[in-house]
């Protein structure tokens, strides 16, 4: 259910991105890479993929950042990334806890070891956003254009936005990775479904274990999304009504996609897929990493 909220004056005017805040979701553990990557040094770049998000962001008019992290890496992050961003940005650092959950459900978490998820992330978000927001994750890099191309002409009218990259240019040869597979009607986001594990041949898995074979030219999700604040009205509902569901699950995770794409199949959001300009680089493994650099690098 959508509630009221701040930041949803529908107009035709337009969304100015120093009114806009960059949330990059960095709270992971990181296992398939074998350590924190979100702090990973790209060799010869010397930056942090973040840190490249964030220089893109700012060279796209955005001011305000939102780093969500978890505990363990809180300090170096405030010691070793923030000294080095733009002294003109505003950046908030909120910290993603397996614990915050709503006091019926405090139970839950003793057994968890991972965190809850991008939902989960983003809600931790929240208090430091103040209208919209654009989310991205740590450990992708979406193109010097991504931001640009994300919020040309973004009007105040409810729509949200998604940038789109075609599948097969998001794989990697180190195994398996997870994607939101994109179904359109024309511009505008019909359904988007989480598939886990996609191979090189194209092969993965929904959350709910069907085998599927997907279209190279297929768009999918890298988690770069424009999204105004009543997001966070349905990730509250919607976090309720998945701890209600996997009550005695410990390793389900809370997607951001599936909380959109609740609202999509109930007509209560519009959101329009724009297509990426740049290629998508990322790291999910620690071998991925020399690859990212040597194209970054050329």
């Amino acid at each position: 259910m959508m509630h009221g909220s701040r930041g949803n004056i529908a107009s035709n005017s337009l969304i100015s991105p120093k009114d806009v805040s960059l949330v990059i979701l960095a709270g992971g553990l990181g296992r398939r890479f074998g350590g924190n990557k979100q702090l990973a040094i790209v060799p010869g770049i010397e930056k942090t993929l973040l840190e490249l998000s964030i220089s893109d962001a700012f060279n796209a008019g955005i001011r305000h950042v939102v780093l969500v992290v978890n505990a363990a890496i809180k300090q170096t992050v405030e010691a070793q990334i923030l000294p080095r961003l733009h002294p003109e940005l505003t950046v908030d650092i909120a910290v993603q806890s397996i614990s915050d959950v709503p006091p019926h459900y405090k139970g839950m978490f003793s057994e968890r070891e991972k965190p809850w998820g991008t939902g989960h992330a983003l809600l931790a978000a929240k208090q430091f956003v103040k209208a919209h927001c654009v989310v991205i994750t740590a450990d992708d890099y979406y193109g010097k254009s991504a931001f640009s191309t994300l919020l040309a002409n973004w009007q105040n009218n409810g729509a949200w936005r998604l940038l789109g990259y075609p599948l097969a240019s998001t794989l990697t040869e180190q195994g398996g990775v997870n994607r939101g597979i994109c179904e359109l009607s024309g511009s505008q986001l019909n359904k988007i479904t989480e598939v886990l594990n996609i191979d090189a041949d194209l092969r993965g898995e929904t959350v709910s274990g069907e085998q599927v074979t997907l279209s190279p030219n297929t768009y999918a999700s890298m988690t770069i999304w424009a999204l105004g604040f009543e997001i966070f009205n349905q990730l509250e509902d919607g976090f309720i009504a998945f701890l209600k569901q996997y009550d005695s699950a410990i390793n389900s995770e809370f997607f951001l996609p599936d909380q959109i794409q609740y609202l999509v199949a109930q007509h209560a959001q519009v959101v329009e897929l724009h297509p990426a300009k740049d290629c998508w680089l990322g790291v999910t493994y620690s071998d991925d990493l020399a690859r990212v650099a040597q194209q970054l690098n050329e």
